[in-house]
């Protein structure tokens, strides 16, 4: 979903998501709130997972690197599975939070430990005894009774143990022995099956979403990496042209199951970013998301029609500018619940014209021009002008091109009806425009101009 900022883009993945995981309930149109519970109910039992792209956010964060941990002063590296591959497998094993039996057997064990002042005794494969912590998280930490580094323990991958436990793989397993006596004890102590469920069919197999909000803040080849060529829908896995991909750092093989779907959100007025390369935006479908000012239709604030207001503005910005830097009508919706002039004036002085400012680096005419503030009175401009007298600021021997007027914001302006009124409409001088009724020039009469947004 694209658009400009304020078009309610991250507001409607909750509806996509529903539609996929849950149509019957978007068919039924239910309230708000309703939409929303269900999504966090998703969101809880981890068929969801909703991330954010930044320019910090890697490749090692989406899919999977490595992470330094470190005890009594010893560095070493594991690697952790990111986002998009935790959602990759449990949506090839097709179940949800609850459901899952590694992660009931997980729950055994950690009560286990509670029991027992937090370590629990184990055996390698080979017999060697070794004592166990473990806090929930994705490490466990080994400290075997001889050896090397007993006091500060070795830090062990539980993603391992489920891996070995699915697949029976041990390629790119660290500290194998260790991984091995924790599963043993999984099987024998906390009710793990010594074989794990048959995989769900396709036509079972629950549905998983992931929403990437601001997709491209992200330098998105780079986090995607090989994925480019593995979420197309005819490479998924158990297509007949599946493909599969050997991961860099845990050397495991891997591909994207059918049942995982991706939404994403970009901002088109994000000047500073790149959008989307070809090979990756050719892999998904685009929705535009313009402004929608019949979201505000009914709504007025002492005579003046909000949706109109912003109709016209929109239409003032697609000239001056372009389309991609429109208004939301976001910025408008809390004058549903209280259609007021100062929350009108808040939302101008506080939201609009920042934005106009960015929009337009600070081009202060043109955003008069949006405003329609050269055709007003004065008192009724938001952005006004004052002379600058620059030979009494630098003497007249100094010859620049420099601007020779000074801008403002006339924060009394927002507190005025008329000012928002001249947005639509505007008295223009009588000499101009004023015609008397035989067809000539009738200095006496004025004439009301409208904009519209058909209007430039």
């Amino acid at each position: 979903m694209f658009g400009p900022p304020g078009t309610g883009k991250t507001h409607h993945t909750v509806d996509e998501a529903l539609r996929i995981l849950d149509p019957a309930l978007v068919r039924s149109r239910p309230r708000r709130e309703v939409h929303t519970a269900a999504f966090n109910e998703y969101l809880g039992n981890g068929q969801v997972v909703f991330t954010t792209f930044h320019q910090s956010f890697s490749y090692e964060d989406f899919v999977e690197g490595l992470r330094a941990t470190t005890t009594d002063g010893q560095i070493e590296y594991v690697i952790e599975p990111g986002v998009f591959k935790q959602l990759c497998e449990r949506a090839a094993q097709g179940v949800v939070a609850g459901e899952d039996l590694f992660d009931i057997a997980l729950a055994q064990f950690t009560q286990k430990l509670e029991e027992s002042d937090g370590r629990v005794k184990m055996q390698t494969s080979t017999g060697q005894s070794f004592t166990v912590t473990y806090d929930g998280g994705r490490l466990f930490r080994a400290y075997p009774d001889r050896g090397r580094h007993t006091a500060a323990g070795h830090p062990t991958s539980m993603v391992h143990v489920r891996q070995l436990y699915q697949t029976g793989d041990d390629s790119g397993i660290y500290r194998l022995s260790y991984v091995k006596g924790v599963l043993v004890y999984l099987q024998r102590e906390c009710g793990l099956p010594d074989k794990p469920a048959t995989p769900p069919t396709s036509e079972s197999r629950k549905q998983f979403v992931v929403v990437i909000d601001e997709i491209n803040r992200g330098n998105v080849s780079r986090i995607f990496g090989e994925l480019i060529t593995l979420i197309e829908p005819s490479r998924r896995a158990g297509m007949p042209e599946a493909l599969s991909v050997t991961l860099p750092y845990s050397k495991e093989s891997f591909s994207v199951p059918a049942n995982l779907h991706i939404i994403g959100t970009m901002n088109t007025a994000d000047r500073s970013l790149a959008g989307l390369d070809i090979a990756l935006r050719r892999r998904f479908s685009f929705m535009e998301m313009p402004p929608d000012p019949s979201l505000l239709q009914g709504i007025t604030v002492s005579g003046v029609d909000i949706a109109r207001l912003l109709s016209v503005i929109n239409a003032r910005i697609e000239v001056l500018l372009d389309r991609d830097h429109a208004i939301g009508h976001v910025h408008f919706l809390p004058l549903k619940k209280e259609p007021s002039l100062p929350v009108l004036a808040r939302i101008f002085s506080k939201k609009l014209v920042p934005l106009l400012q960015e929009y337009f680096f600070e081009d202060w005419q043109r955003i008069r021009w949006v405003l329609n503030d050269h055709r007003k009175e004065r008192g009724l401009q938001f952005v006004v002008s004052s002379a600058l007298d620059t030979d009494a600021l630098l003497g007249s021997d100094v010859d620049l091109n420099v601007q020779d007027a000074r801008w403002t914001v006339d924060v009394n302006a927002f507190n005025k009806v008329a000012a928002y009124e001249g947005i639509i409409e505007v008295k223009v001088k009588p000499a101009r425009t004023g015609l008397a009724d035989d067809g000539k020039s009738d200095p006496g009469k004025s004439t009301i101009v409208e904009a519209s947004a058909e209007a430039t």
